[in-house]
């Protein structure tokens, strides 16, 4: 029989886990999260110790630091389901959870979105969908409210489905909605739009009950290439929406070209898309995504003028891309210096090339007159060279490959365990970790059965200096 632990002793299991750096970051030897924040949820506990939890949760939820606000909100989520796994005790849980939440974002409006963001995962669900519309519903109605807004909650009333999930239930409701005063609103109902569209999808697997059921959502509903021409003429009006319908409409449907109705919408738009809570992966992320290998979109977006989201497309993929190497040399001469960081980095990293105006804006320097082996070294600027962000070490010559002997001889020789620090627990199999850092070796999964490597990556985290030159 497992010992019961006292609150007291929770809090402790806690903090330990907490303090204990983690093995994606090793060097960060200060972050501590609130006391009781990082408790294990997949163990048992005793209804009063589920109760000590929820009640520790609740109370962060009115922290001042919004970073553990957005735990706290997560975390409690979390325990929703972990404790249901052993009793199920939403319907009991919940009403305390919204009444902290409708306090707070009297203080902190961005709070409600917060949570309903979090929440939205389960709006389907009982009992949080009636308890949650309900909650909506007193909140709609308290006259004395000032936060959340009357949009903010008919906002999360659409989010949550509130609208229907037919088309004849929702879809006039919806249309209407794309032409409301609200951002949020707009962007919600395009959501629900795109989601109707997606849920009619038929797929060879269907059988006839899913066909009737899609048929009947799909009645009466318009065809999808209306629609999106629809969201095009809107998102051009007051942008904010478009990002909203292509997260989850079907976008690789073939009849589609998904691609050139983003890329339409990117040339077209007066105004760049605001930041909404609910969709943070707007089109431009998409785009970022989607044209990260196509050297003609990536083009595109730069003779528009889109560098920022062409730039993000360019580096996305962590590998050498042929075709994206001459656009990439072009970039790097943009006057931005934070352009030239990224692009002098991202051709260091992976294309074995040293950008001149890098060099010039202090982001990169390239140790060239080594025997075996060229060194680059990754810098913040001319003003922050104590000591390199990281070192890549490439074999003499282009497309050359580093034998895991010369790796290992370089690695050593110039990252010893005296700088590198002690080894953490290993999460990702092409990377060691330690006290101060890690190195990456990369390379294609053929090579990697030979241990030959397309370069090694060291990346330094930490505040005491480390010149690789020294040890040269």
């Amino acid at each position: 029989m497992t010992e019961e632990k006292t609150p007291e002793e929770i809090v402790e299991i806690a903090i330990n886990l907490c303090d204990a750096p983690t093995p994606l970051a090793p060097y960060w030897e200060e972050r501590n999260f609130a006391q009781g924040l990082g408790i294990p949820l997949n163990r048992e506990y005793t209804p009063e110790q589920w109760d000590w939890i929820f009640a520790r949760f609740i109370k962060l939820v009115n922290s001042e630091d919004w970073i553990i606000r957005e735990q706290a909100i997560d975390r409690i989520k979390t325990a929703l389901e972990a404790e249901k796994k052993q009793s199920n005790r939403v319907a009991e849980r919940l009403p305390d959870i919204l009444q902290a939440i409708a306090y707070q974002a009297t203080l902190t409006p961005d709070i409600f979105e917060e949570f309903c963001n979090e929440f939205q995962w389960f709006s389907k669900d009982e009992p949080y969908n009636s308890l949650i519309f309900h909650w909506l519903e007193q909140l709609a109605g308290d006259k004395q409210r000032q936060l959340p807004s009357d949009e903010a909650i008919e906002a999360a009333k659409i989010y949550f489905y509130g609208y229907g999930e037919t088309w004849t239930q929702a879809g006039a409701k919806l249309i209407a909605a794309l032409d409301h005063p609200d951002l949020t609103i707009r962007a919600c109902a395009a959501y629900q739009i795109g989601k109707i569209y997606s849920r009619t999808q038929q797929y060879t697997w269907d059988d006839d009950e899913d066909l009737q059921i899609k048929q009947q959502i799909a009645e009466g509903m318009p065809p999808i290439q209306e629609m999106m021409q629809l969201i095009r003429q809107k998102e051009l009006e007051r942008p904010g929406i478009a990002g909203a319908f292509g997260h989850v409409c079907p976008r690789d449907n073939i009849n589609l070209d998904y691609g050139a109705w983003i890329l339409d919408i990117l040339e077209n738009s007066q105004s760049p898309e605001p930041y909404i809570i609910y969709f943070p992966c707007n089109l431009a992320f998409d785009a970022h995504e989607r044209f990260s290998h196509d050297a003609d979109a990536i083009l595109r977006l730069i003779q528009m003028g889109r560098v920022d989201i062409a730039i993000a497309a360019a580096t996305d993929e962590d590998r050498k891309i042929e075709a994206l190497k001459p656009l990439l040399i072009e970039m790097g001469d943009n006057e931005d210096p934070e352009i030239v960081r990224r692009v002098s980095w991202h051709l260091a990293y992976y294309y074995h090339y040293l950008h001149s105006k890098g060099v010039e804006l202090g982001y990169v320097e390239l140790i060239a007159d080594l025997s075996e082996i060229d060194l680059f070294l990754l810098f913040s600027g001319l003003e922050a060279r104590t000591s390199p962000y990281a070192a890549i070490i490439y074999a003499k010559g282009q497309d050359k490959l580093l034998s895991q002997t010369i790796s290992t001889k370089w690695v050593d020789k110039i990252f010893p365990n005296s700088v590198r620090g002690e080894i953490k627990n290993q999460r990702y199999l092409d990377s060691l970790w330690f006290t101060r850092g890690y190195i990456k070796y990369q390379g294609n999964e053929e090579n990697e059965k030979k241990k030959l490597w397309d370069n090694v990556i060291i990346g330094y985290r930490s505040n005491a200096p480390w010149n690789p030159k020294e040890f040269l």
